[in-house]
């Protein structure tokens, strides 16, 4: 039986835009013509590696790493969150401690959060080279 590969490091997505934007669903697959361009979080989260390597906000090569970077994005965001019980320290504990055991077997992250006004906050982490969900895909480092 063969094994899958850990991921060789990790990449870290943030969006904060506008929830219209985020809605645009067809505009965020890589069959739109302006998907390469769209700064937006992917339909499918793997796809943020179709993405050029400007898109990446960190490269990490532990799990615990970008877990780290993670738990601070999300906690640094939490006073703006629209809906109060997303902003409950457990619920935030909860939150990073799943996204740290979700990592730590190689899988890819991701969690999105209504903000106050029409914003919209992701934060992705995707696991590269070899992605466990789509191996196929190249580093956008390497190309």
């Amino acid at each position: 039986m063969n094994r899958p590969v850990f991921p060789a490091h990790f990449h870290a997505y943030r969006w904060h835009g506008e929830r219209r934007t985020f809605d645009r669903e067809a505009d965020r697959r890589p069959t739109s013509p302006t998907f390469a361009a769209n700064a937006c979080t992917p339909m499918t989260i793997s796809h943020w590696l179709l993405r050029p390597a400007g898109a990446i906000a960190h490269t990490f090569r532990t799990p615990e790493e970008a877990a780290d970077w993670f738990g601070r994005e999300m906690r640094r965001a939490a006073p703006d969150f629209a809906a109060g019980h997303e902003r409950e320290p457990e619920r935030l504990d909860a939150k990073a401690a799943y996204i740290e055991q979700t990592l730590a077997w190689g899988g890819d992250t991701h969690a999105g959060w209504h903000l106050r006004g029409t914003a919209f906050l992701t934060l992705d982490i995707i696991g590269c080279t070899p992605n466990r969900t789509d191996p196929d895909l190249p580093c956008p480092l390497e190309r």
